[in-house]
């Protein structure tokens, strides 16, 4: 009896032992001073000297860990909050990632709160850096990045090639009322990417449809009415149709000349009678091993009915001063202008500041 007990011991020490784990601490902190100024139909609107979280990449912290099943399986989790290091207050919960998942030679299948397939393709050839404050972040028609409920699939990389898909459920359907009519559909959203990734050459394809939901608001006007107050016009508001669908169509690139780094997108966005097309270009230019000299032009066209009712336009330029492997000091700027039915909104920042990732 003692000797199969100190068996089981021993079998259960080295099961133990052979699933080997691990948690990892991680995050950006991220923080500019500068000036943001908004002005409409050449009337000051917003002008302050402030100091503020995420110019280039959103201040966060993370956990994520991976424990050893055995035959190649891996079992994983990720936690990951945005905060304001400007302030020092987080955002409600884990707002940006909560996953499981498993790992392996197929890829990862995570299940959660969780980037769409599309989102993960937006960052691939990004402006200026892929800084927040880049031209694209301000002219780009809005979506939803990371819904709640999400089953994602991302495949290894194969010769280059690689892809995945992703799928969130609204869970938000509303049956019935008293009266037995019909309330509303669920806002599901299906999202997928594939992409090509090899030397010098980037290229890649993301899709994206949500169902019963639609947000056309650009940036820029995000940032005005924060800022100033303004108020959104109707068709630039998050709404909720039945029965209708909201696609984007996504096509990136970029390729590394070594000299300079070309980048570039082209996007379409469609809902019902509504259309968005947009692009944006750029180039990174390395003037010294941890100098980077970086600029941006995006352009976004908005159509109701076959009628053109906006227009955006954005340039952006950046400086990156690399200090270390984990800390890059950064000069920036952005000025975008909206233009509603001959009514003109510009938005203009300057900003100086450090990342640091850990």
């Amino acid at each position: 009896m003692k000797k199969s007990l100190i068996a089981l011991a021993v079998l259960a020490a080295a099961g133990a032992a052979s699933a080997q784990s691990s948690v990892q601490l991680y995050g950006v902190a991220d923080i500019w001073a500068g000036q943001a100024k908004i002005t409409a139909n050449g009337e000051d609107l917003y002008k302050q000297t402030k100091v503020d979280s995420g110019g280039v990449n959103t201040s966060r912290w993370g956990l994520k860990g991976a424990e050893d099943l055995g035959g190649g399986l891996k079992a994983t989790f990720q936690l990951e909050q945005g905060f304001a290091l400007d302030s020092g207050k987080a955002d409600a919960g884990f707002n940006r990632v909560t996953t499981v998942g498993l790992s392996g030679d197929f890829g990862a299948v995570t299940v959660g709160r969780d980037w769409t397939a599309y989102d993960d393709l937006t960052g691939l050839a990004k402006n200026t850096l892929g800084a927040n404050i880049s031209s694209q972040a301000t002219t780009w028609v809005g979506y939803n990045g990371n819904p709640n409920n999400t089953v994602k699939f991302q495949s290894n990389t194969y010769s280059g090639f690689s892809g995945a898909v992703s799928y969130s459920f609204g869970e938000d359907k509303k049956t019935k009322d008293a009266n037995d009519d019909v309330l509303g559909k669920a806002t599901d959203t299906l999202s997928l990417n594939v992409q090509y990734a090899n030397g010098p050459l980037a290229v890649g394809y993301a899709y994206q449809n949500a169902k019963n939901q639609f947000t056309a608001t650009p940036g820029i006007l995000l940032t005005a009415a924060d800022l100033a107050g303004l108020a959104i016009p109707a068709e630039f508001k998050s709404v909720k149709v039945d029965g209708s669908s909201t696609s984007y169509n996504l096509l990136t690139g970029s390729y590394d000349f070594g000299v300079a780094k070309l980048v570039g997108s082209i996007n379409r966005a469609k809902f019902e009678d509504f259309k968005a097309n947009e692009y944006q270009i750029g180039v990174d230019v390395p003037l010294a091993s941890n100098l980077i000299l970086s600029g941006g032009y995006a352009n976004s066209k908005l159509k109701s009915d076959g009628d053109e009712f906006a227009k955006t336009r954005g340039y952006s330029a950046a400086l990156a001063y690399v200090l270390s492997k984990r800390t890059t000091a950064y000069a920036a700027l952005n000025n975008t202008k909206l233009t509603i039915d001959g009514e003109e909104t510009k938005a203009t920042v300057y900003a100086v500041g450090v990342k640091h990732t850990f």
